[in-house]
């Protein structure tokens, strides 16, 4: 099953097919993580959506190909028409997953529902198991313990929980805590080491990033625990493209804007006023999908292109064909690690 799930996701890819769509159904949210990339946590009222809008763009990923569905935000759960466009969804056949801090996930009864209109998969972002590091990143006190409950409701009502966990210099100390108390629950954790910088260029914010010293000793704690965690020192081809971006998945903002990822903040137009192909098959669409290894500078010296980012090029170094500072010392470091467990 796993084999055919690959050789479909491959020809997805190979044929511009997004099975996968990233639906920011609002800005708005009600935490204030110090990491967000988000502007500000508010919507332009003259350019939110309308429901039979929200509709209408369903319709058209579907017809595109379109499988699999991430609500998120901001918090999804606070557009007014969250649940209308869950239940429509469903109706529609999508897999249904979202991204949720879970504030707004306050009893069993919330967490039922949200099964019952088709949520298949709930990610929680949840970042230590240290309640002042959690509320501290997230600026709301009181929020590691509703998150907690939030996540044992979901479980209790039958949707499929996971966590994703951003590593920042405050937290990356106290991950493995998480990851085991993750492994003990029988819950999928994801971490991430990249602070993006914010959707208008903002740099501040990446002085959260983990220091080089703190991800030194994340990797090499991964590669004690799980020596086949840090992929083999292997280079790729010049002709292959660097990322996903354009090809097997896209983002739409809450504004109806169609994204070729989640990342890239370049809008490709309205799919509310555009058929979904003629801005996908569009000029700006494939300057994107086609960024080769060889097309960027520094690439070809790194050993896994496939994890770094044009999207993040653009805003840290001004131009998407140039490797970011970043993505280099993340390479160092992993390539550090590698030689000294002989994962070569």
């Amino acid at each position: 099953m796993a084999e055919l799930l690959e050789k479909w996701r491959a020809l997805s890819t190979q044929n511009f097919t997004p099975l996968q769509a990233s639906l920011e159904l609002t800005f708005r949210c009600n935490e204030r993580c110090q990491h967000c990339y988000i502007d500000d946590f508010r919507d332009d009222p003259d350019r939110v959506l309308s429901l039979d809008q929200w509709r209408e763009i369903l319709d058209k990923l579907r017809e595109a190909g379109t499988l699999y569905l991430i609500l998120m935000g901001g918090e999804a759960m606070l557009n007014k028409h969250f649940w209308e466009i869950l239940e429509y969804s469903s109706k529609l056949g999508f897999y249904n997953s979202m991204i949720s801090n879970g504030l707004l996930i306050k009893d069993l009864e919330t967490a039922k529902r949200l099964k019952d209109n088709g949520l298949h998969r709930i990610t929680f972002s949840l970042y230590s198991l240290d309640e002042d590091i959690h509320d501290t990143l997230t600026q709301v006190r009181g929020s590691f313990r509703t998150t907690m409950r939030a996540l044992q409701f979901c479980r209790e009502a039958g949707i499929i929980v996971s966590v994703n966990c951003l590593l920042t210099k405050l937290n990356i100390h106290t991950v493995y805590k998480l990851i085991d108390w993750c492994i003990e629950e029988n819950l999928e954790i994801r971490e991430d080491p990249i602070v993006t910088p914010g959707f208008n260029g903002k740099t501040d914010i990446l002085e959260l990033r983990a220091s080089r010293a703190q991800l030194l000793e994340y990797y090499r704690e991964r590669a004690r625990r799980w020596p086949h965690s840090l992929k083999k020192d292997k280079k790729s081809n010049g002709d292959d493209y660097i990322c996903n971006v354009g090809k097997g998945k896209c983002a739409i903002t809450p504004y109806g804007e169609l994204l070729t990822c989640i990342d890239v903040r370049v809008s490709l137009g309205s799919l509310v006023e555009n058929s979904f192909d003629e801005l996908w098959l569009s000029k700006e669409a494939n300057s994107w999908r086609n960024i080769k290894v060889k097309d960027v500078e520094g690439a070809s010296d790194c050993s896994n292109p496939c994890e770094l980012c044009p999207a993040m090029s653009l805003t840290e170094e001004g131009d998407r064909h140039k490797l970011t500072k970043n993505d280099a010392e993340l390479e160092f470091i992993k390539g550090q690690v590698r030689h000294e467990f002989s994962i070569e």
